[in-house]
C-alpha cells in the first residue's frame, strides 16, 4: 500500500541524491531550455524546487530562477544554502503569478508529486508569455523500456509509480489540451548502472530516504524487499549486482 511522502521530514537529506547520481543530461537540457533572447526580461520559474538544487545550479550559470514549493522544510533548506534565492511557498495548481509573467517554467522529477497535474498545466499556460515554454522531466514507468533494481526487488514501488506518474504520451495530450503547441518528448538522460549490494549500501542507495520510490511503499514492503536483497546477496557470497537501465524523459510544450 502506497503512502504519502513527508518532504519536510526528509528535507535535510534530500540533496544527497545529487551526490549519488549523475544528472549531467538534465543539466544540459535545462541550460538549453532557459537560453535565448529576451529570457532575462521575464520570470523563469521552477515548480517543485525542493531544497533548491536546480536553482543553485542555474545560478552558477548566471541564470536567475524563482523557486516554488509547498514544503516549508524544503524551502528552509534552500534558503540556508549559499547564494541568493528567490523562493515562494505555493502549489503547482495555483501559481502565485499574474498572467503572462513567466518566460520559462520547468519541473524536474516533480510532476508526479502534484495533486492535479492537469490543473498545473492550465496554470502554466496562463502565466507563460507568448512564445514561452514549459518543460517537465521525469521517469515513465509505463513504457516497459526501463529496468530498475528498485522495481525488481520492491515491486510495490512500480505499482505505486504507475499510479502516480503519467506516461509521456498522456503528458503531451494534457499539455496540448491546456493550450500548448509543439508538444514533444525526448530522452534527456540514459543511465545504465550496476553496483554490488555492499557498494550500493555504502553509497546510500539502499537508504529509505534515497528516493521517493522507497518512501511511498509501506514499512513492511520495504523490509521485505531489503530481506530479499540480503538473502540473494548472501547466496551469491556477496557478488550480487543491482542493475538499472533508466531513462529520464523531457516533455516540452510552447505557448503560442
Amino acid at each position: 500500500m502506497s503512502q504519502r511522502v513527508d518532504y519536510d521530514r526528509v528535507a535535510d537529506v534530500y540533496e544527497s541524491r545529487y551526490v549519488r547520481n549523475d544528472y549531467s543530461g538534465v543539466e544540459q537540457a535545462l541550460a538549453a531550455f532557459v537560453a535565448g533572447p529576451g529570457i532575462d526580461e521575464h520570470v523563469i520559474l521552477e515548480v517543485g524546487c525542493g531544497a533548491g538544487h536546480w536553482l543553485h545550479w542555474l545560478g552558477q550559470a548566471n541564470v536567475t530562477v524563482v523557486g516554488l514549493d509547498p514544503a516549508a522544510g524544503m524551502l528552509k533548506v534552500a534558503r540556508a544554502a549559499p547564494g541568493s534565492r528567490r523562493l515562494i511557498r505555493g502549489r503547482a495548481e495555483a501559481l502565485p503569478f499574474v498572467s503572462t509573467s513567466c518566460r520559462r517554467l520547468f519541473c524536474v522529477n516533480a510532476l508526479h508529486h502534484f495533486e492535479n497535474p492537469g490543473a498545473f498545466f492550465r496554470e502554466a499556460r496562463r502565466v507563460l508569455t507568448a512564445g514561452g515554454g514549459l518543460m517537465t522531466i521525469g521517469l515513465d514507468p509505463h513504457n516497459g523500456q526501463d529496468e530498475w533494481w528498485i522495481y525488481e526487488h520492491f515491486p510495490e514501488a512500480l505499482v505505486a509509480d504507475q499510479k502516480r506518474y503519467w506516461s509521456t504520451s498522456r503528458i503531451r495530450e494534457l499539455m496540448a489540451s491546456s493550450g500548448f503547441d509543439g508538444c514533444e518528448t525526448r530522452i534527456i538522460q540514459h543511465r545504465p548502472w550496476e553496483m554490488t549490494v555492499s557498494a550500493a549500501r555504502a553509497g546510500g542507495f539502499m537508504n529509505r530516504t534515497s528516493t521517493s520510490q522507497l518512501m511511498v511503499i509501506s514499512d513492511s514492503e520495504y523490509e521485505a524487499g531489503a530481506k530479499r536483497i540480503d538473502a540473494a546477496d548472501n547466496a551469491s557470497d556477496g557478488q550480487m549486482t543491482l542493475r538499472s537501465n533508466l531513462r529520464l524523459y523531457g516533455t516540452t510544450g510552447w505557448a503560442a
